[in-house]
């Protein structure tokens, strides 16, 4: 004989947790899944029938509006017809969805309401968790009380072995604080060496640059020198060319002004003779054979005349060439040579800016003298404050810092150097460039 079911077998089966589990499981989600996807794929295939048939329907009866009146009575039957069977096929499409509605409406009917179920599940679950943060709590303190209660009993022993391990870590932490100082000691020796190495390398290589850029003040001055002299001697030049061109043109403009003097007064004469030669035409009318002997000399005269006003306008036309073309030279002799003044006045500028980059002896001097001394203070203050340390921590931190600052010492030290003493010692700053003096004489009107 079976026993009675328990109290809590009654509330699990009479609980809306069990109700409603119970009528998934039988409802078998999965499957009805399935069954809509192919009601719903058999929907849309309909769907899309019946689509095509609306168009033929629809392209059948504007042909039948387009028909003649004769052709409608053969063309109507089939239209109809084709009527009929959309009207068929809709039918069955509403019956087929009416049919799937009332399937799953009678299947969903019964279904409990999940809304209970699922409040009872999220206030258990609520329980749950505080009941777990409760016992973890608990967990918690009582591994505490029982760390407490080990502690309490093995107090003495641990004290023991704790003091026993403070010697052990002391010793070996002054072992360690010991080596570590003599690494630093050999490293800031070796560092001392290395940095002491490149500031005789860099020393050495300012000691070039000097020599370099004294070899290269004096070929300045040599090539100053040189365009100096060479500017001076086109200068003399010039000028005696000028002086030449410029008596030339004198005697030029002295003969343009004979030549103008003599034009003249052939013209004047000229005239004389055309109104004499007038005068004698007009006496003569009635004595044509007799005069025209005496008439023939002074035609003669006059031809000559005009001849040579033509030649010595000629002559005076080739002067005024000549006098423009060498006044164009003259001109551009001078462009030329202040040309060239520039281009000497541009190289001195360039080779100055250039000489100023360098460092001059005294930077050389001061740099050496300035790294060796803090070479010197920074390994006798870094050596002494490493022997006086106490603590392990602030011996090794002072050793690193002094490592290095030492290290930094260098470049921090140049900086200072070549920031006051910008300006190079040179005596090219004190060079001027004589202008050389360019004399133009302006053509005479």
């Amino acid at each position: 004989m079976e026993s009675p079911p328990s109290v809590s077998e009654r509330d699990n089966t009479n609980s809306p947790i069990s109700v409603v589990s119970a009528f998934w499981k039988d409802f078998d989600l999965e499957k009805e899944k399935s069954v809509l996807d192919e009601q719903e794929l058999q929907i849309a295939e309909n769907q899309g029938s019946s689509q095509k048939i609306r168009r033929k329907l629809a392209e059948s009866t504007r042909n039948f509006k387009k028909a003649s009146p004769e052709d409608k009575s053969s063309l109507f039957n089939a239209l109809l017809k084709g009527y009929q069977e959309e009207v068929d096929n809709l039918t069955k499409r509403a019956k087929f969805g009416e049919n799937a509605f009332l399937n799953i409406y009678q299947k969903l009917y019964e279904a409990p309401d999940p809304y209970p179920a699922l409040a009872s599940v999220a206030e258990q679950d609520l329980t749950l968790s505080e009941l777990e943060i409760e016992n973890r709590k608990m967990k918690v303190e009582l591994e505490e009380f029982r760390a407490e209660a080990a502690y309490l009993k093995n107090q003495p022993t641990t004290t023991r072995r704790l003091e026993e391990r403070s010697r052990n870590l002391e010793q070996q932490m002054e072992e360690k604080v010991k080596e570590i100082v003599e690494i630093k000691h050999r490293n800031l020796a070796e560092e001392i060496q290395k940095t002491l190495e490149i500031l005789k390398e860099r020393e050495q290589l300012l000691q070039d640059q000097l020599q370099s850029a004294k070899e290269g003040v004096s070929n300045i001055k040599k090539l100053h020198e040189l365009a100096q002299n060479q500017l001076f001697e086109l200068c003399a030049q010039s000028v005696e060319e000028r002086a030449a061109k410029q008596a030339e043109a004198n005697l030029l403009m002295d003969e343009v002004d004979r030549s103008q003097t003599m034009l003249l007064g052939l013209e004047r004469e000229k005239g004389v003779l055309r109104s004499q030669l007038v005068t004698a035409n007009e006496d003569s009318g009635n004595k044509k054979s007799d005069n025209s002997d005496s008439n023939n000399p002074l035609e003669n005269s006059l031809i000559a005349k005009e001849k040579l006003i033509s030649e010595l306008n000629m002559k005076l036309h080739n002067i005024e060439t000549t006098l423009s073309n060498e006044r164009e030279e003259h001109i551009n002799d001078v462009k030329k040579f202040t040309a060239m003044l520039n281009e000497k006045e541009a190289s001195i500028v360039a080779m100055k800016k250039e000489l100023q980059t360098r460092p001059t002896e005294k930077i050389v001097h001061d740099l050496s003298f300035g790294a060796q001394g803090l070479a010197t203070e920074q390994i006798v203050h870094d050596l002494s404050f490493g022997a006086q340390g106490l603590a392990t921590e602030q011996i090794v931190h002072d050793l690193s810092f002094g490592a290095q600052g030492l290290e930094l010492a260098p470049s921090g030290e140049e900086a200072p150097c070549f920031v006051h003493r910008r300006a190079p010692n040179t005596t090219l700053n004190n060079w001027t460039v004589t202008e050389p003096m360019v004399f133009f004489f302006p053509p005479r009107a």
